[in-house]
């Protein structure tokens, strides 16, 4: 019985000590400097232009390239925080972080590279 003890605590402790310390900003890939071309354009492409382009269904609210999401930042901020516009992707909520991303985007003045 002291042996199976025994067992079941280090094979506790090689669990727990194997884990790594990551922060957030490591598993998430959010970065404090956001650009567009390495942070934003890949989540309007995931999120946004199947629908905002020129074969989408809002084709007169394209998000395909870096000035029309400059021009309609504002909107998309507060349409993918939901809270006072309808949540866009109509298909629910992109992850907070993307939504953190592009805010923090857009309050450091739309860095395009």
């Amino acid at each position: 019985m002291k042996t199976i003890k025994l067992i079941i605590l280090a094979a506790i402790g090689i669990v727990v000590t194997s884990c790594d310390s990551n922060t957030y900003s490591e598993i998430s890939g959010f970065t404090a400097t956001p650009t567009y071309e390495a942070n934003i354009k890949p989540i309007m492409a995931a999120q946004c232009t199947s629908c905002h382009s020129a074969n989408g269904t809002e084709p007169s609210s394209p998000l395909e390239n870096y000035q029309e999401v400059v021009d309609y930042a504002e909107s998309i901020s507060c349409r993918i925080d939901g809270q006072d516009c309808d949540l866009m992707p109509s298909s629910g909520r992109i992850p907070q972080v993307q939504i953190d991303m592009f805010n923090l985007w857009v309050a450091q003045g739309f860095a395009q590279q």
